[in-house]
């Protein structure tokens, strides 16, 4: 069956609003920091643990979400993470104790990983084709950072409307569990299973020797290392939104809307605009990801040095540093086709890389908690700075590894 445009972005459009509503949940720190330990009343550390929480479930989820992905139906993982999603989200709005906090998020993560991400990512490899990878999955991703803006501009109405933080997260917990079951409903009518869309009917039987084959193609390690890197930096980028208000003095509704703008708003531009450069300028999203993570490390390095109250050029690297972040997370999946990873084994492919690639949440946010529980302030951001740094290194070095690996392969064909 084959699809007409209008209806592969219909698809994509669905796919991506679900795929950027589900990640907000578990990660309502990255814009509403300081009303999320209110309203839960928990400490830095705390928070930090229930990030983990969804990194380790996300690691699970990653990885065999890969193979769900090769072997049942994009249409029904999707309707199921939704379910979930949905269900998770109301049962987190009781504000139940802190250990079933600690499994509400586990449990959202592994909808958003096990029962969807690889799924999405395997869809729009797919629609894409050889010629389009760059721009589909820039695009796709720049309708999630539009949706992205929209649901926390939505979010920061609804709390500013709230009689304290308790009641405010709670409505913006309900409302994003709306959106959930309404994903389902739309999923149930406008999806079409994306084995449809494969070359033959039956899909392709994949071997146990293909997938250590796949383990053994340094292609697969250096897409995974590279997404590390620039998830590193991503993720250690929301640590600006409690600097802003603790260090910098700004109030918190003027970080609320410049964090909701770091972490979607400059997506809107960045993704596309870097989809279009690695298919149209310089002919290789790897090379696009090697730009965007050398141009990070001034941009991080000045953040390290701005003092805290020159407000307006803390809020301009910080801007800056999330448009780069985001433009490189907008093509970083691209570069599989660079990497030599066999399209029938995509699923699995984006199962190992999701794991690897996004290991962060798994620790890195504990880490970053507990540093700013038990050192002087200036100190532990000092270590956050340097830690992106470090990311962003990993990054540009790992880009660099596809580009020479794709050179290699073209002179041995």
């Amino acid at each position: 069956m084959k699809l007409s445009t209008s209806k592969k972005w219909i698809m994509i459009t669905l796919l991506a609003f679900f795929g950027r509503a589900i990640a907000n949940v578990p990660y309502l720190r990255e814009v509403y920091y300081d009303q999320v330990l209110a309203a839960l009343q928990i400490s830095n550390t705390q928070l930090g643990i229930l990030s983990s929480a969804v990194g380790i479930a996300s690691l699970f989820g990653y990885f065999f979400g890969g193979f769900l992905a090769d072997r049942i139906s994009s249409k029904k993982l999707i309707i199921a993470a939704s379910i979930l999603g949905g269900l998770s989200t109301l049962w987190y709005a009781a504000y139940p104790p802190f250990p079933v906090l600690v499994v509400i998020h586990a449990l959202i993560a592994l909808a958003g990983t096990l029962l969807f991400w690889s799924a999405y990512v395997r869809i729009i490899r797919i629609l894409g084709g050889k010629e389009g990878q760059g721009k589909y999955y820039g695009f796709a991703e720049g309708i999630r950072a539009t949706i992205g803006i929209l649901l926390p501009m939505l979010c920061t109405l609804i709390l500013s409307q709230s009689a304290g933080a308790a009641m405010g997260i709670r409505r913006v917990l309900i409302f994003y569990a709306v959106c959930y079951f309404l994903t389902a409903v739309l999923a149930w009518f406008l999806l079409v299973d994306i084995k449809d869309e494969t070359s033959s009917d039956t899909p392709q039987k994949v071997h146990a020797g293909e997938y250590l084959t796949l383990l053994k193609n340094p292609g697969l390690w250096l897409v995974s290392f590279l997404i590390f890197g620039t998830y590193t930096v991503f993720s250690l980028q929301s640590y600006s939104t409690p600097y802003m208000t603790g260090i910098g003095g700004l109030s918190d509704t003027f970080v609320s809307t410049i964090a909701t703008f770091r972490q979607y708003g400059v997506g809107l531009l960045a993704m596309p605009l870097f989809g279009i450069l690695a298919d149209n300028v310089f002919k290789s999203s790897a090379k696009t990801c090697a730009v965007g993570a050398l141009l990070l490390i001034p941009c991080i390095l000045g953040i390290l040095i701005c003092p805290a109250n020159a407000t307006l050029f803390l809020v301009a690297l910080v801007l800056i540093i999330g448009f780069l972040a985001q433009g490189i997370r907008g093509v970083y999946y691209a570069t599989q086709d660079e990497a030599k990873i066999p399209v029938h084994l995509s699923g699995a492919a984006a199962g190992i890389i999701s794991t690897i690639g996004f290991l962060p949440d798994a620790f890195i946010f504990t880490q970053v908690g507990a540093w700013l529980d038990s050192y002087p302030a200036d100190q532990a951001y000092r270590m956050i700075w340097i830690y992106m740094i470090v990311g962003a290194l990993v990054a540009l070095g790992c880009a660099l590894g596809i580009l020479r690996l794709s050179k290699k392969r073209k002179r041995e064909f």
